[in-house]
């Protein structure tokens, strides 16, 4: 059992540290507890839209595997050379996005918006921060594609899923849990977080980068 497990958690786990390791998933939440004049309804609503959208983008990949058997028969080894072309790719843009962008410890532009946000704007939020994050969609998207094509029954598929889900928006859930805990007992935490995130802006979405192309290549060389 373990045998095949082993090498799918792997998989998943690195293609979860992707979304849990951007920026652009742990500084809304954080900003969320923070700024928000109601943060534990907001801060609760935002997650379940953010862990709601990865799990639907990784469901909706999984009879891609299925598609592509009824296509071109059994394994097409083209599909794992299209999995290491798409690591490359997200290995050169990780070297563009290095040299193009800098660092910065300003707050973003949005930060100053969310005071009055409602729970169910929260909710729309976290969805809508999933599906227009390009890496946060590729990691997903591979996710499913992984799980479809492991033989899995219908228990491991959810089993899977789960694991994916909650351990890419544990970054997000963590600082919104832990406030819905202890309240403003960790403001100054939360705030410090949010400050060493921005920092490091450039090493963290480098790190996500490096991650994706890495889980790529690693999964398509896996299928030849």
């Amino acid at each position: 059992m373990w045998h095949g497990w082993l090498p799918l958690l792997g998989e998943l786990t690195a293609l979860a540290a992707v979304v849990a390791l951007s920026p652009f998933t742990v500084l809304p939440a954080v900003a969320l507890v923070v700024h928000s004049d109601r943060p534990r309804p907001v801060g609760l609503a935002f997650i379940a839209g953010w862990l709601v959208g990865k799990a639907t983008i990784t469901v909706a990949f999984l009879q891609v595997p299925q598609l592509v058997h009824k296509l071109d028969g059994p394994a097409p080894s083209w599909t794992g050379w299209l999995r290491i072309a798409l690591g490359l790719l997200a290995l050169v843009g990780g070297v563009i996005y290095w040299h193009r962008s800098q660092s910065s410890t300003d707050s973003p532009r949005w930060a100053g918006r969310i005071k009055r946000i409602t729970p169910l704007g929260a909710a729309g939020t976290g969805v809508a921060l999933t599906v227009i994050n390009i890496k946060v969609v590729a990691a997903c998207a591979a996710a499913g594609y992984i799980i479809g094509s492991s033989p899995l029954n219908a228990a491991g598929i959810a089993g899977a899923v789960t694991y994916f889900t909650l351990v890419g928006g544990s970054t997000a859930a963590v600082p919104i849990l832990g406030y819905a805990v202890w309240t403003h007992r960790i403001d100054r935490f939360l705030a410090a977080f949010r400050d060493w995130m921005q920092r490091r802006q450039r090493v963290l979405s480098l790190t996500v980068f490096a991650l994706l192309g890495a889980g790529l290549i690693y999964s398509g060389a896996n299928a030849l």
